[in-house]
């Protein structure tokens, strides 16, 4: 008995050392074409592109531009009111207060969509 638990242990450990994390080039294929299911505002696909590269929205959020814009602004432009407000709540509401998002809305015309009114509501 003693053995098959320590044949157990040392095939776990062996398993979490051959076990590489997620590598930055699979993270990028995973994410590669983020823009385009941004822009047809499909919410679900965001999603799962997000979990296939196993990372975290806010972790990653800042690397992300989309015409040269961030993801939310990007979302605004092309009226993606779903993935965009769906965007908004993934991140943390402490973003928002000195990302410019609001003002930038404003500013643009986009001061009434629902993505403006979730940053807002943050």
């Amino acid at each position: 008995m003693k053995f098959l638990t320590s044949l157990s242990v040392t095939f776990l450990l062996l398993m979490s050392v051959t076990t590489s994390p997620v590598a930055k080039a699979d993270i990028a294929s995973a994410l590669a074409g983020i823009c385009d299911v941004v822009a047809s505002d499909n919410k679900s696909r965001f999603r799962k592109k997000i979990k296939e590269a196993g990372v975290k929205l806010r972790n990653i959020y800042d690397g992300i531009s989309c015409g040269g814009e961030n993801l939310v602004r990007y979302a605004m432009q092309k009226n993606a009111q779903d993935t965009g407000t769906f965007i908004v709540k993934r991140m943390p509401s402490s973003h928002f207060e000195s990302s410019g998002d609001a003002d930038w809305a404003a500013a643009n015309g986009f001061g009434g969509t629902d993505i403006a009114k979730e940053i807002a509501d943050r």
